[in-house]
């Protein structure tokens, strides 16, 4: 080979390099925000192990290697501090001290062994009446609306915009019912959830509304606590602070803390399920709402897809304990690794046609999510709720919300059906803010007569 062939071997095996390259601003790009999907398969097959030197993290993106690492709590922890280091757990979070925070240790194990209990089996089933109530009183609350803007020549039929007359509201209204709150305060919490959301993202303003929101919420929530400890009721509350594991009880910031999480992130995961799910039933299947019209049995299909398809949460950070190898690269101890759930969910090795949104595909379990992530019909599940220590606490009631929620909507709702013949689709938060994916809006037309 002449020098001159050589070169040209070079130029070509460079060019070829730099067209499967990834550039790491990418992640950061409006186009991602929207559709990360591209993206996430351009890792997959070309960089499963891809080390982000611009945010200085790992990113790992194929569905066996995050069941692997979920599973493997020796190598990869959560936690990002020491629980037994100098760092005061809650001060930079803005729930305040959480589970979220501590990783694989003692502490992490005793909070979740208090309070998980609460939210399966048979206690669960104490709570589902709130549910059904809640929704009821919100599909009340649309029609009425509907009612008077049809009178006032407003609209010529029934509408509801579903995620700011709906969603946003209803989980966090089932959750403070569940915790004992004053219904008047209703509004209230849904203020302070949308502030805590936002506050999970690293730009100031956000953090700083979210941790002004965080306070006033604990100002009002002690006098709740002192009186659950001397009075305790049947509420979520009073069930929380009188837990025990081993003979400890939670002290008063981990009960704030608890419940800060279980407002924010539990409402707001359920928030974006609802609308999720009725946003592919109008805009991506409609051919399948049909199906689900006849046999509304079927929303619990649509759930699950759901969580696979396009989840309402993309990804978890795990923490190396130890080097590690993965792919051929060498990730050093105490790294950052991102686990694309989006992307691992959409895995051409795991799922057939996986960029099809099919409530009725025979290669994704449907039923109950399980801790292990290993099914009897042998079937993969979605990574929504993660898998192992770490498995999702609320994956139960989450289900059973958006369930319930979403099959009283489509009976209230005679022929429902889209207001706008497109929709813009479903998108991430802004740069900087906490949140998760989900349509900005959904405008739903139903028949009144």
């Amino acid at each position: 080979m002449t020098a001159a062939e050589e070169a040209m071997t070079m130029e070509e095996a460079i060019k070829a390099q730099l067209a499967l390259a990834i550039e790491p601003q990418e992640f950061d790009s409006p186009e991602y925000i929207k559709d990360p999907f591209p993206l996430y398969k351009r890792l997959r097959d070309h960089h499963p192990a891809y080390q982000d030197l611009f945010h200085n993290n790992w990113v790992v993106t194929r569905y066996d290697d995050i069941v692997s690492i979920f599973q493997n709590n020796d190598d990869f922890d959560r936690a990002e501090y020491d629980p037994k280091g100098d760092y005061e757990f809650g001060k930079k979070h803005v729930f305040g001290p959480n589970i979220l925070e501590y990783g694989n240790s003692d502490e992490h194990r005793f909070l979740r062994n208090v309070v998980a209990d609460q939210f399966v089996g048979n206690r669960l089933q104490t709570f589902l009446p709130f549910i059904e109530q809640i929704a009821r009183e919100m599909m009340g609350r649309i029609w009425a609306k509907s009612a008077d803007d049809i009178a006032a020549g407003f609209a010529k039929t029934g509408e509801v915009e579903l995620v700011s007359q709906f969603t946003t509201q209803f989980p966090i209204r089932v959750i403070s019912n569940m915790l004992g709150l004053p219904r008047e305060d209703e509004d209230t919490f849904v203020r302070w959830y949308q502030h805590l959301i936002e506050g999970l993202g690293f730009g100031g303003e956000h953090l700083a509304r979210g941790l002004q929101a965080r306070n006033e919420m604990w100002d009002y929530l002690d006098p709740l606590i002192r009186r659950a400890e001397d009075a305790p009721g049947e509420d979520l509350v009073s069930r929380i602070v009188h837990a025990e594991f081993r003979g400890q009880r939670m002290n008063a910031d981990e009960i704030k803390g608890f419940i800060a999480l279980l407002l924010a992130a539990g409402g707001d995961t359920t928030d974006k399920a609802i609308a999720l799910m009725w946003y592919h039933m109008l805009y991506t299947r409609p051919d399948q709402f049909e199906e689900v019209k006849k046999n509304p049995e079927l929303w619990t299909n649509v759930f699950t897809e759901m969580m696979r398809y396009d989840p309402v949460v993309h990804f978890q950070y795990r923490y190396t304990t130890r080097e590690v190898k993965l792919h051929g690269e060498i990730i050093p101890e105490r790294a950052s690794i991102t686990l694309l759930l989006g992307a691992g969910n959409r895995d051409e090795r795991v799922f057939t046609d996986p960029d099809t949104f099919d409530i009725f595909r025979e290669d994704l379990h449907m039923g109950r999510e399980l801790r292990s992530g290993r099914y009897p019909d042998g079937k993969h599940g979605h990574l929504g709720f993660g898998m192992g220590q770490h498995f999702c606490m609320g994956y139960a009631m989450a289900r059973q919300e958006a369930i319930i929620a979403s099959t009283r909507l489509l009976e209230a709702m005679k022929n429902p059906r889209p207001k706008f013949p497109t929709h813009p689709g479903v998108t991430s938060p802004n740069l900087g803010s906490g949140g998760f994916r989900s349509p900005v809006e959904l405008w739903v037309e139903f028949d009144t007569d």
